[in-house]
């Protein structure tokens, strides 16, 4: 009975990494595990690395990748202190915040790559609108910079309302959680 309910284990824990598939862009240094069932898109931008959705559903999963010049006026020269100890609301805000109408950061925390450097995640809400048309967003982010890169992964959605886009949110953010978590910006 023991041998029967460990190989039913085991072929329950391969079938679940089996549904996952795993993206690692050596050109950009990053990683990323999203669910087999998501498409990838062409993406937008030159920064943008991989665009993956998750279908019906609504959710979109951006990863940036670019240079990061710790020399730069405005830069931090250890970016490791500064994401691991120095980091505020206000720098998601400069970071992240400054491409949206209207950004507010919550459930800012520490995480860790597998190798154990710092990584910072927070959620966001966010409205985009053009005076006519106004969109409701709630996104999920984790960002890190090493050495000369830095990176982030953004997955979010949007609706017409933030009550909408709670409702929306709500059933996928297990899911999103496990993306997000599953991002690693790779060693210099």
């Amino acid at each position: 009975m023991r041998a029967f309910v460990l190989a039913a284990g085991c072929l329950i824990c391969a079938s679940a990494l089996a549904a996952d598939k795993t993206v690692h862009d050596t050109d950009h240094g990053f990683s990323l595990t999203y669910p087999e069932g998501w498409t990838s898109e062409s993406t937008s931008s030159d920064s943008i690395r991989l665009k993956v959705k998750s279908g019906e559903k609504g959710l979109t999963c951006r990863v940036s990748e670019n240079l990061y010049d710790p020399t730069a006026p405005d830069n931090p020269p250890d970016p490791r202190a500064f994401v691991e100890k120095d980091w505020s609301l206000d720098d998601w805000q400069t970071l992240i915040g400054a491409a949206f109408g209207s950004a507010s950061f919550s459930n800012d925390r520490l995480a860790r790559f597998p190798d154990g450097y710092p990584v910072r995640v927070a959620d966001m809400d966010f409205r985009l609108g053009d005076g006519n048309a106004s969109f409701y967003g709630h996104a999920r982010i984790a960002i890190s910079i090493r050495s000369d890169r830095y990176g982030f992964v953004t997955c979010g959605l949007m609706g017409d309302s933030a009550e909408e886009t709670a409702r929306m949110w709500a059933p996928l953010a297990d899911e999103t959680e496990k993306v997000v978590n599953s991002f690693v910006l790779d060693p210099p």
